[in-house]
């Protein structure tokens, strides 16, 4: 029987069908990682390692991956009242975690007149629930070692602060997710694929993608939900091609679904067996193309901005600019270089939340225009809006990739950015992943926002299924 550990918690929260292809398939039915998320992953234990060699931590010494003799170990550090432990060893019968500290605190317990709590070194910038998960399961197999249940778990973040919380505030979560992995553990097809956002990073892709696509699975469809899918699949309609031509005439007859939800469900799924984006009917206001976009790449690890670049008029042709922020001091003199060689008062179009959190983080400690912000308009917003999608949309290379048929990942992946900005060739692999980002966004402009609607056949008691 495979023990459960703090990485399935993990897992689970985020994907259960991920939590459930671990506990079952070994390591070698994962696909490699990539340069980049070997790079991101090294950066984390870098930041680990350095974290802790000032901390005077002991680690249990065992043989690699002999978890009994670590547990033994770690029992032994914990007796003697070491302050601080790293990735100790803490074992149950069915359970397994290697914490990355467990931190003297006074109290009684079975190990004497102190106890431990529990540490996780992270590189994120706030607590995520997996995160505090993770946390509580240690906790959990701690207590069982040393007979009282610590107070509070904390997370180190990647600016050294310490998050620290009421372990109590989790419990019933974590039961929940340890009782789901339980079943899992026994019975894997207990959580099927769905296509999320997360789905591109992760090491079953592939294996899930082709399982979904075998199956025609409903989760294909842009704007299916779990909860959706039950229901059609109950109903009968269980693949893309019965969505396309799912014709209730009444309330029952959907599932309780809501007429006009049904009707964009199955609009997107046609949108799938055609291929190609179903541009829809809306009001047409300002013209995207007369303004101008802005773009950037960052390094979400160190909280930096690369590179800014801009395309004006937002067109296909438009000219490109783009400049290099030597260091986070330089970001700000990088975009207000940029953004001052514009016209006045031409709109400022971005793809995703990246450029106006950044600039809300920069603009109280400079004298900005208030009126600068005001330009700012949500071009990814216009664009989800305005079609429907032959597959879900997440982030700009689902855009590109189903609004234009064409590899979004053809000058690379955003992700690389960072490992690019060591490189000797960094600039010229950031401003070529600029550039070919711009002008995807110029072109799905005109592809999307420009193009008439698309109109389909009416099909036959349509305007009775819409009554009823």
């Amino acid at each position: 029987m495979r023990p459960i550990t703090g990485t399935h918690v993990y897992s689970y929260v985020k994907c259960p069908r991920l939590a459930a292809l671990d506990l079952h398939l070994p390591r070698s039915e994962r696909r490699p990682p990539t340069e980049w998320e070997e790079f991101a992953a090294q950066r984390g234990r870098d930041f680990e390692a350095s974290y802790v060699a000032g901390l005077g931590a002991v680690a249990p010494r065992h043989p690699e991956r002999d978890f009994a003799a670590g547990a033994a170990a770690t029992r032994d550090l914990l007796l003697a009242g070491t302050p601080l432990v790293h990735q100790g060893v803490l074992q149950t019968e069915d359970c397994l975690g290697l914490p990355d500290l467990l931190r003297r605190v006074p109290g009684a317990s079975a190990l004497g007149d102190h106890h431990y709590e529990v540490l996780d070194v992270k590189t994120s910038g706030r607590p995520r629930g997996e995160q505090i998960l993770q946390v509580v399961f240690y906790s959990h197999l701690l207590t069982a070692l040393q007979q009282r249940a610590p107070s509070h778990g904390a997370l180190v973040l990647k600016d050294g602060r310490e998050e620290r919380f009421v372990l109590a505030d989790y419990e019933a979560a974590h039961d929940r997710v340890l009782a789901a992995l339980r079943a899992l553990r026994a019975e894997p097809t207990g959580a099927r694929p769905f296509l999320q956002a997360g789905c591109g990073g992760c090491y079953h892709d592939q294996r899930c993608l082709g399982e979904l696509t075998a199956a025609q699975d409903l989760s294909l469809v842009q704007g299916m939900s779990h909860g959706a899918r039950a229901i059609l699949e109950a109903l009968g309609c269980r693949t893309i091609a019965d969505l396309a031509s799912f014709h209730p005439q009444h309330a029952r007859e959907r599932g309780q679904l809501d007429a006009a939800l049904v009707r964009r469900l199955r609009r997107a799924a046609q949108a799938h067996l055609l291929g190609a984006p179903l541009v829809e009917t809306r009001p047409r206001t300002e013209r995207c193309r007369d303004g101008a976009i802005v773009h950037l790449l960052g390094d979400p690890f160190a909280d930096r901005v690369l590179a800014f670049g801009t395309l004006y008029p937002a067109v296909e042709g438009g000219r490109f600019t783009w400049t290099r922020a030597a260091d986070a001091d330089d970001e700000w003199r990088a975009f207000d270089e940029l953004v001052a060689a514009l016209p006045e008062r031409v709109p400022l179009w971005h793809f995703g939340e990246a450029l106006p959190r950044w600039y809300e983080g920069q603009v109280f400690a400079r004298e900005a225009d208030p009126a600068l912000e005001l330009r700012f308009q949500a071009l990814d917003k216009r664009l989800r809006g305005a079609a429907t999608y032959p597959r879900p949309v997440f982030g700009l290379s689902d855009f590109v990739q189903f609004g234009l048929q064409r590899d979004a990942l053809r000058a690379g992946h955003p992700g690389a950015a960072a490992l690019w900005a060591r490189g000797g060739d960094g600039d010229e692999r950031l401003r070529q992943k600029l550039e070919t980002d711009l002008r995807d966004l110029a072109e799905l402009i005109a592809a999307i926002l420009e193009a008439p609607p698309t109109t389909l056949p009416e099909p036959a008691g349509e305007a009775a299924a819409a009554k009823g």
